[in-house]
């Protein structure tokens, strides 16, 4: 009894952590989800800086193009600055998750 529950609690826990890369057939990776905040946060140091955001999103708009993707939202002009709404300069994990749920709304 006690390995079933194990293994419905191991089945549900990862069914629900966010599949944020797959690999393809090349043994490249491939984003399928939005981004989380830690695949911004490149230093670990819980903050995204302006440079950590443009990078992120200029390898993800190369990663798409190499996919033959359609490239959306391909300029990116003042994101940083709306998503950083006390704007220090830094997007915390508060001001990253309250855009995240502003867009689903959006949706």
């Amino acid at each position: 009894m006690n390995s079933y529950v194990v293994s419905v609690l191991l089945v549900c826990l990862t069914t629900s952590l966010p599949v944020t890369a797959i690999g393809n057939k090349n043994g490249a990776m491939r984003m399928s989800q939005m981004p989380v905040f830690s695949d911004f946060d490149k230093n670990q140091d819980k903050l995204i800086s302006e440079e950590e955001f443009v990078q992120f999103q200029k390898a993800r708009q190369e990663l798409h193009q190499s996919e033959g993707r359609m490239l959306k939202n391909a300029s990116r002009d003042g994101m940083f600055e709306r998503i950083d709404l006390d704007h220090n300069k830094f997007i915390d994990a508060e001001e990253f998750q309250s855009h995240r749920e502003m867009m689903r709304k959006s949706k």
